[in-house]
């Protein structure tokens, strides 16, 4: 990989992490001012499980991204074949 591609790539995932950081915090935060003091218990535990859920997909998503990239990354200019 050239320089430029490495610093876009490390720019890229940094602001990906930023945004999904705030996306996760946004969703606990009307879990809590939202849904919790309008909803029935069942309905929490609902939510919460889904948000539980949605929390390590995103995570898996971005780790797994991370590793391509980095595999790419220590690939360089090789050519494959």
């Amino acid at each position: 990989m050239k320089k430029w591609q490495k610093i876009l790539g490390c720019v890229v995932f940094s602001g990906m992490a930023i945004y999904e950081i705030l996306i996760w915090i946004n969703a606990y935060v009307d879990l809590k001012y939202i849904i919790e003091p309008n909803g029935t218990n069942f309905l929490m535990e609902s939510v919460k499980l889904r948000f539980d859920a949605f929390s390590i997909s995103m995570w898996v998503n971005y780790m797994l991204a991370l590793i391509l990239f980095i595999g790419l990354w220590k690939k360089g200019g090789k050519k494959c074949g």
